[in-house]
């Protein structure tokens, strides 16, 4: 036996144990944006996106006095974009149901800037501001 391999299998083990308990699949830049995101124009109370540490989302769409749906997923960041994988089935309506759109299951949205309290982000060529509060 080789008398090296106890030392390795201790070493693996580790290694394996520190990833299942400190890896999420968020890359460093997600790490960074995580947190409840709010449009203050639509509401102080309820946060348009809410991005886990562990890599669930949930976004929501309000339309005061008439709607709010929301639908969960996962998201990261790649390649200066914020990326979003939605399952429509989880979707959740308060008002009128008939007014909810089409819920795509992919978003890319170019990540302008983000500071510890703000996220840019720019969808079909309109910038969104949001705000961070966790």
């Amino acid at each position: 036996m080789n008398r090296y391999l106890p030392t390795f299998l201790i070493v693996l083990s580790c290694s394996i144990l520190l990833c299942l308990f400190s890896c999420n699949g968020l890359t460093k830049e997600a790490k960074e944006i995580a947190g409840n995101y709010y449009n203050t124009e639509l509401s102080d109370t309820q946060p348009v996106m809410e991005l886990g540490k562990d890599g669930r989302c949930v976004i929501t769409a309000i339309k005061p006095g008439v709607l709010t749906y929301s639908v969960e997923g996962k998201w990261n960041v790649k390649n200066d974009s914020l990326i979003l994988d939605l399952d429509p089935s989880t979707l959740k309506v308060t008002g009128d149901e008939s007014l909810v759109g089409y819920i795509p299951t992919r978003m890319a949205q170019l990540i302008h800037s983000h500071a510890d309290m703000s996220l840019q982000v720019e969808r079909d060529g309109v910038v969104y501001s949001y705000r961070r509060q966790n």
